[in-house]
């Protein structure tokens, strides 16, 4: 059996892939939409719906890179945040340019589905890759980077439409900010957890603590739009960071064949 036909039989008896999409596209799409309905009292949900979107880009890390030895995580994870950011602000761009800003997101997720999947069939037909589920994951991978940039940007901004996301988050230069956390947010859990041990379950709460970490930042960076929104984003994810970040490490301890304190490291003069 492949490693990836492995990987998928261990998604099959732990989280289903079909619930974390749902999770990810209908959490997020309607944590952006509160968010943005809501204005600076929904910054925290809006937050929460990149932190559902994270956690699906993470598993669909976890089944494509699952095929080779892990070496193309870093680089399908900055090619579809870069369709991710790409997509979002297309995507609410188009929106108001069609005078239909409500459906912004809706645009933008199917924005970075189509491009996602042209990058898929470039790297199937033309450059050769041989990973039967590259199509699927590389869409969800760019439809999961897409809705954690505009959920966090919801955030910062307090709404998900053009104007105020520029300012608050493209003008300040938050976008390159927003694009750094949310890679290394999706890519690093199976960066973390892979070998031959490596377990889904444990991948997912290692990307649970990497999106919450994200928050907690975001919610700092929110706090230059002023309000109280900022603190109660910092908090929160705060609060999931450590909730999370234990659950993982108590799941790498258990699933370790012995553990031991190395202590620190010695302080040798050169």
């Amino acid at each position: 059996m492949s490693a990836g036909g492995s990987a998928d039989g261990a998604a099959a008896g732990a989280v289903s892939s079909t619930m974390l999409l749902a999770l990810g596209i209908v959490g997020g799409l309607i944590c952006i939409y509160l968010g943005g309905f809501l204005g600076d009292n929904g910054s925290v949900i809006a937050a929460i719906g990149a932190v559902l979107a994270i956690v699906w880009g993470a598993d669909a890390i976890r089944r494509v890179a699952s095929y080779g030895l892990g070496t193309g995580v870093p680089s399908i994870g900055y090619m579809s945040l870069s369709v991710g950011v790409i997509s979002a602000l297309a995507g609410i761009s188009l929106a108001t340019l069609l005078k239909m800003t409500i459906l912004g997101p809706v645009f933008a997720l199917v924005i970075a589905i189509i491009i996602g999947a042209i990058i898929a069939i470039v790297a199937t037909k033309i450059v050769g890759m041989k990973i039967p589920i590259m199509l699927q994951c590389t869409i969800e991978i760019a439809g999961a980077a897409c809705l954690s940039i505009l959920a966090f940007s919801t955030a910062i901004a307090g709404s998900f439409l053009m104007i105020p996301i520029y300012e608050h988050v493209v003008a300040s230069g938050f976008i390159a900010v927003l694009f750094i956390v949310c890679t290394m947010a999706i890519q690093h859990p199976f960066n973390a957890c892979l070998g031959p041990n490596e377990d889904q379950v444990r991948t997912l709460k290692c990307a649970a603590s990497t999106a919450f970490l994200s928050m907690t930042l975001v919610g700092l960076l929110s706090s230059i739009s002023g309000g109280l929104g900022w603190f109660i984003v910092t908090v929160v994810g705060l609060i999931g960071w450590v909730i999370s970040f234990r659950a993982f490490v108590k799941a790498s301890c258990e699933d370790a064949a012995s553990t031991r304190w190395a202590g620190l490291w010695p302080n040798v003069e050169e």
